[in-house]
């Protein structure tokens, strides 16, 4: 098959061979220029800032991430929030500072620990005795894994992270505002830090007063068993001044017997001693060693001294007769067991 058309593109070609390298030259400088100029926007573009930022977690380069997030200005927000739910963090004159200088070292230490995942524990007696953190270990990991970037507006971009809280058994959002400055998109803001810090302190609360609650429980559970065991009788009281005319002996008479299976070696019994009309007058902890076996009977007499000069002493003398009330503390067993009833104040901070 012929093509009479060839020969004369040919023939075309050899008499203007460079006036079409020249043109060749021109597209492929306006290509590079162009692709060139195409790369130099997306170095620019928030799209890229994201991605280095993004990168830069996974790795735990610190260097490109202080260049990619303005701390001083993100924990300075951030310290204001938690301040007001937390005003005995750091508190005086310089808190909110103090509590940035905080977060701050918080975050270079997380950039300099081993990202590894917590695995959730499912047990909450386990996590409630697990010491709390606020940053959970692999927190810059789990950034960057669920970082993702909202279309910019007006020189401002959005990314949002999820994190989750393995000890709080909860999932937090975070939202960060990404401005374009004259040296490039950086990140400057917490935007929902108010927010943040309120679902992160409720939880906390909760945590604490699941933590007493537990107290509570064990309590509860442990004088069953003491009742079922060593059940108390009621005790009595009395008091007296002997020869000296000063000296106030106050005398608690305690009954209790062994119905269980294993002896009891010693035994410590709270006790509160009232007037007649029922006026709180005194406590005391009280102590023996004192095997009593399954079967036996326990039977003691603790004395107290006091000055009977004191005012102590005279609303005690004329407080009889004496009401008493008492209930084991802790009860040794023979076995080894030590079954004891724990404190349970107020919810105690983790945070101080």
């Amino acid at each position: 098959m012929n093509f009479p058309f060839i020969p004369k593109i040919v023939a075309f070609a050899r008499q203007h061979t460079l006036a079409l390298a020249a043109a060749v030259l021109v597209l492929i400088v306006f290509v590079v220029s162009f692709s060139g100029w195409r790369y130099y926007q997306y170095r620019q573009s928030s799209q890229y800032a994201y991605e280095i930022l993004r990168d830069a977690l996974k790795t735990g380069d610190t260097e490109t991430i202080a260049e990619l997030v303005d701390f001083n200005s993100l924990s300075r927000g951030l310290a204001k929030d938690l301040a007001q739910n937390y005003p005995f963090l750091k508190a005086g004159a310089d808190q909110e500072r103090q509590i940035g200088d905080m977060i701050q070292t918080a975050l270079l230490k997380q950039s300099r620990t081993k990202q590894e995942p917590v695995k959730d524990e499912p047990d909450l007696k386990i996590r409630l005795k697990t010491a709390l953190y606020a940053l959970p270990p692999d927190f810059l990991a789990q950034l960057a894994s669920s970082l993702s970037l909202q279309p910019p507006n007006d020189g401002t971009a959005l990314l949002t992270a999820k994190v989750r809280h393995p000890l709080l058994d909860k999932n937090f959002l975070l939202i960060l505002r990404m401005d374009q400055t004259p040296t490039g998109w950086r990140v400057r803001q917490l935007v929902n830090s108010p927010e943040l810090v309120r679902q992160f302190r409720e939880a906390q609360v909760e945590r604490m007063t699941a933590q007493r609650q537990m107290i509570l429980d064990k309590n509860a559970a442990t004088e069953k068993r003491m009742k079922e065991l060593f059940p108390l009788q009621p005790c009595s009281a009395s008091a007296g001044l002997i020869s000296d005319g000063s000296t106030l002996l106050v005398v608690v008479h305690v009954l209790a017997r062994d119905i269980g299976t294993v002896s009891v070696n010693n035994m410590n019994l709270f006790t509160e001693l009232s007037s007649a009309t029922g006026e709180l007058l005194l406590t005391r902890y009280l102590n023996a060693v004192q095997p009593t076996h399954p079967g036996e009977d326990f039977e003691r007499n603790w004395t107290i001294e006091l000055d009977g000069n004191s005012e102590l002493g005279r609303r005690v003398l004329n407080g009889q007769p004496l009401q008493c009330k008492g209930a084991w503390k802790t009860l040794g067993l023979d076995n080894g067991e030590v079954l004891h009833i724990s404190e349970a104040p107020a919810p105690i901070e983790e945070f101080q």
